[in-house]
Order: C-alpha cells, then structure tokens, then sequence
C-alpha cells in the first residue's frame, strides 16, 4: 500500500516534519502530530493548540497572501534604489538563479504578471 503525504489548502505536499502551519486567517498554527485512517484513506492534523482533528486540506504550508502583504512588497519594490523587481520578490540584490523571473530577461514582465494574478486571488477571481 503507498500512502501518499497529506496536502494542504493549495494542493502542496506537507512533509510531515512539519512543525508549523497556517489556518485562512493567516494564524501560525504548531502542529502536534499527523494522523493517517488508512480505512477512509485521509490524514488529520493535530494542532499543539486544539485537541481537535483538523484536514490539511484547511491549512497552508505558507501565510495566505492578503492586500497587506501585497502592498508591502510593491513599496519594497518601489523604495528600491536598485534591483526594484529583486527588491519586491523579498531579494536583497540581484540573485537570478533563484528567482521566478526566469534569470533576469523579463522580470518587469514577471513582476506585473505577479502583481495582477495575486489581485485577481485576493479579490476571489480564479
């Protein structure tokens, strides 16, 4: 029998080392244990907080986004002397290898792309 790692709210895998998740409000959750029923073929999470069984399926591995955090990275972009499109993806300087951007060819383009899907989430659109 395979038994495949639970997954959280936007379909990641959650490696079940895990000690931290984050609820839809943006809440830090500690997790106390993961919990498979191999008879329904589902995983629970425990919560350090809460006795009770919550699915991964309600929890995310990463904060959900929010106009806040939107906002603050646009004005990290834009406080940038350099670098505005490393500056608004959270990079100290210019670190193309690691970036979505895609090694500095287009990363204006990817920024805008960025910006105006994370809108179109926050406001509900898919």
């Amino acid at each position: 029998m395979t038994v495949e790692l639970p997954k959280d709210a936007e379909g990641r895998e959650i490696p079940l080392d895990t000690e931290v998740l984050y609820d839809k409000e943006g809440k830090r959750r500690e997790v106390d244990w993961y919990t498979f029923y191999p008879d329904k073929d589902i995983w629970d999470v425990v919560l350090a907080d809460s006795s009770a069984h919550f699915s991964p399926h309600n929890l995310s591995l990463t904060p959900p986004d929010s106009w806040k955090k939107l906002l603050d990275d646009l004005g990290r972009g834009a406080d940038a002397l350099n670098y505005e499109s490393c500056a608004y993806f959270g990079k100290s300087a210019c670190d193309c290898s690691s970036c979505i951007a895609d090694k500095g060819k287009t990363c204006e383009r990817v920024v805008m792309r960025d910006i105006a899907l994370r809108i179109r989430k926050l406001r509900g659109e898919d």
